[in-house]
């Protein structure tokens, strides 16, 4: 959704598509938000938090959007390193008395980019395979990765370790 502000127009971001595009990529979320978190608090309460939910994430994966994006202060998970364990620490964190339940709730799916994806091109290659713990990412014919969407459970471990960036994910906003 560009930004159709006095502001936007004043300033000239629709003329130049380098910042249309920043312009668009500030006004999307950079990622999902933390588990259980995302469903129970509103986001005016995160934008006022200290966000002890980034400090006690043993994974670091939690982080907050920058003061200029649009979602400013609101915690996301950035799978550019490792992905969440379910663990919970971040709901436990959370001063709005997040409820955790035993299965955590869904925050999107890992997509696959098979144009992208080496292991559909020619080149062996089986780096995400071994960090999906619950089998969604498997060997295929031909040696190729295939993706079990319905077995996905939405953790991004297997993102960070693809050389080829094929993998992504898709989440609910």
């Amino acid at each position: 959704m560009p930004d159709n502000s006095r502001r936007a127009f004043l300033r000239g971001a629709f003329l130049d598509p380098e910042a249309r595009a920043a312009e668009r990529r500030r006004l999307k979320p950079l990622g999902p938000p933390p588990p259980w978190i995302g469903e129970q608090v509103e986001t005016q309460a995160c934008r006022q938090c200290a966000a002890p939910c980034v400090d006690v994430c043993p994974q670091a994966i939690v982080k907050r959007h920058a003061p200029d994006h649009v979602l400013a202060g609101i915690p996301w998970l950035d799978f550019s390193d490792a992905g969440c364990t379910f663990c919970g620490q971040c709901a436990d964190a959370c001063p709005a008395g997040v409820t955790r339940t035993d299965t955590p709730p869904e925050i999107g799916k890992v997509a696959l980019d098979t144009s992208r994806c080496h292991a559909w091109n020619g080149v062996i290659c089986m780096s995400c395979l071994r960090y999906c713990e619950v089998g969604a990412l498997h060997r295929a014919e031909q040696l190729r990765v295939r993706l079990e969407t319905a077995a996905c459970t939405g953790c991004g471990a297997c993102i960070a370790p693809c050389p080829a960036e094929a993998l992504s994910f898709n989440f609910q906003t």
